[in-house]
């Protein structure tokens, strides 16, 4: 381990000691913030924040931000350390990156400093951190070392009056709430890590650099007269990134030290009191709930696609995708309590498709439930109106599923329909709209902005001529926009969809998982009528009773016959329910959507 090293007042590095620096702080950085690696400007900033220790010190120190660290942003920042070179200031990095253009308020409706972390503008993390505070290098090696045992390594920082560690993500981690749940983890398991690392507003010790604390009297290593200034650097490092869940999953083979406790809900707290269990009863259940979760990890999931093909199966959170494949007795109320909020608030389904979900999912629950039941059971718990993204995630249910990140499926998966698409319906072609859909599916899910032809066909699944005769009607009308590529790299027009449209005129918002389904099940007439039909009911998901006329002259179709057949199709395909009623002696179709 290296040695410490104190200075009895914060030292003027030369300038070949700050390119150094730079060299070191960029290689953390990039370490604990990937993305900075990216040539490409990146959605999050990340922030080094200096604050001032020396009351001496009169200087103005704005923070130094950066989306990516390319040769500029690396020049950028020598200047920034040379600004604050040899004065008292404490540096720290932002362990989140944050949205910058957004602009917050607190409570009091002050505005949130520009250019600063806080908890509303966070957008994603890939470190997991831990902060071992007033430990001596015996009791944290004692530390690494258990987490070597779990075969976990980490970054660590000498932070001048203890120790922080930093798990690598090989992925980019949205949950605000995660360093919370990671703490709260690491402190049931007996870690000695600061409790106060939970928020992602979190800056964290920045090394490379001085811990000024003895030049402040508001903290306790405060000293007027010979002030100890000590050097922050790494003493041990590591390249390899783990995902999450496999950290919890790692993490969760230790014995609990402090029992961890779980909020109750509404449905919890209006449970029936039962009388309490014998020592031999409550013996038994532990085994079967241990049983149980052992069946739940043999679980495969590969075969569920087929089944549930009313949603985009294969993006659910694997614990998500083995609750559907049933559930045990002793967890099955659990489920239902926590699954149907989710898929009514995060994924924004309605209450036909629940129940259509909940009807499979208690087929294969062990043993199966009856249909009658499982459609009582979810009207009771849907009308309890959640209004959380999903229902309480007990503990038994994270032994049995694994740790779930939940902020990633929520109703932001959804593309947005301008209203006024929808007035251009009567005089567009049917594959026109297969085109846009596919577009504004492909900037979902894969943040793609500027389209060639090959990535065109490839979203929208049809050939080149059928794309270059479609697309004509997109871009006489405006939804499509093209411009010409870079020649030198023989780059021919690229196509993107206007991203500007009357607000006025409103929108219309389908669900990711349902437009991928359209693509791959629907004729592109049956797209243009799904989508229309989608714009009539709206949120609301209504019963709808346009005339078949009225419906055919919106979409461009000579008459009614072609909406009953596509309509009849429709329904065969379990995208929408059609009923025919009869009132005052007419006959009418009557819609209800299923997605």
């Amino acid at each position: 381990m290296k040695q410490i090293k104190v200075f009895n007042r914060v030292p003027h590095l030369e300038d070949w000691v700050i390119d150094k620096q730079v060299e070191k702080q960029v290689r953390f950085l990039k370490a604990v913030h990937p993305q900075l690696a990216d040539e490409h400007w990146n959605e999050g900033r990340v922030e080094l924040r200096p604050v001032k220790r020396d009351p001496n010190l009169k200087d103005y120190l704005r923070s130094f931000g950066s989306w990516h660290l390319g040769e500029k942003d690396v020049t950028e920042l020598k200047k920034f350390l040379n600004a604050i070179n040899g004065k008292g200031v404490d540096l720290y990095f932002s362990a989140y990156a944050f949205d910058y253009g957004m602009d917050v308020f607190k409570k009091d409706g002050k505005k949130y400093e520009k250019g600063k972390i806080n908890n509303e503008n966070a957008l994603f993390t890939s470190i997991l951190p831990m902060d071992f505070d007033n430990i001596t290098a015996e009791e944290f090696l004692i530390e690494k070392q258990r987490l070597m045992d779990l075969g976990i390594e980490t970054i660590d920082i000498m932070s001048g009056h203890g120790y922080q560690s930093f798990i690598l993500l090989s992925h980019k981690v949205t949950d605000k709430d995660i360093f919370k749940k990671f703490t709260t983890l690491m402190l049931s398991k007996g870690f000695k890590v600061d409790e106060a690392v939970q928020d992602p507003a979190r800056v964290l010790r920045m090394p490379y650099s001085f811990n000024c604390k003895a030049l402040d009297k508001n903290t306790k290593y405060y000293d007027p007269m010979n002030p100890r200034i000590i050097a922050t650097t790494d003493i041990s490092w590591t390249e390899r990134r783990y995902h999450v869940t496999k950290i919890f999953e790692k993490l969760n083979r230790l014995p609990d030290v402090i029992m961890q406790s779980d909020r109750l809900t509404d449905v919890d707290v209006m449970a029936i009191p039962v009388a309490p269990l014998t020592n031999t009863e409550r013996k038994a259940e532990k085994e079967k709930a241990k049983r149980e979760i052992e069946e739940v990890k043999q679980i495969k999931v590969e075969t569920l696609k087929a089944v549930y093909s009313m949603i985009d199966f294969e993006r659910l959170p694997l614990p998500i995708q083995k609750m559907l494949a049933g559930s045990q007795e002793g967890l099955r109320n659990k489920v239902m309590i926590f699954i149907i909020p989710f898929l009514r608030n995060s994924l924004g389904l309605n209450i036909q498709t629940i129940k259509q979900i909940m009807t499979l999912w208690g087929e294969r629950c062990k043993s199966a439930l009856d249909a009658d039941f499982v459609n009582k059971e979810t009207d009771r718990i849907y009308k309890l109106g959640f209004k959380g993204k999903h229902g309480h995630y007990t503990e038994e249910l994270r032994k049995a599923y694994g740790y779930l990140e939940f902020d990633k499926y929520t109703k932001r998966n959804k593309i947005i329909i301008p209203n006024g698409f929808f007035e251009d319906m009567s005089t567009m072609s049917d594959g026109a709209v297969r085109i846009f859909l596919a577009m504004k599916l492909g900037e979902s899910l894969n943040g793609v902005k500027n389209f060639s032809k090959a990535d065109i066909q490839k979203y929208a699944q049809v050939s080149e001529r059928t794309m270059e005769r479609n697309i004509k009607d997109l871009l006489s009308k405006g939804h499509v926009c093209k411009r010409r590529g870079n020649r030198r790299n023989g780059e021919g027009h690229v196509y993107y969809t206007n991203p500007y449209f009357n607000s006025v005129a409103g929108f219309t918002m389908l669900e990711n998982a349902t437009v991928k389904l359209m693509l791959s099940d629907l004729k592109d007439g049956e797209i243009k009528l799904y989508c229309f039909l989608s714009k009539i009911v709206g949120d609301s998901r209504a019963e709808c009773w346009t005339s078949q006329k009225y419906l055919a002259n919106k979409i461009g179709k000579k008459g009614h016959d072609s909406i009953s057949k596509m309509t009849g199709s429709l329904h065969e395909k379990g995208f929408i329910t059609k009923k025919t009623i009869e009132k005052n002696g007419v006959k009418h179709s009557v819609y209800n959507l299923n997605y």
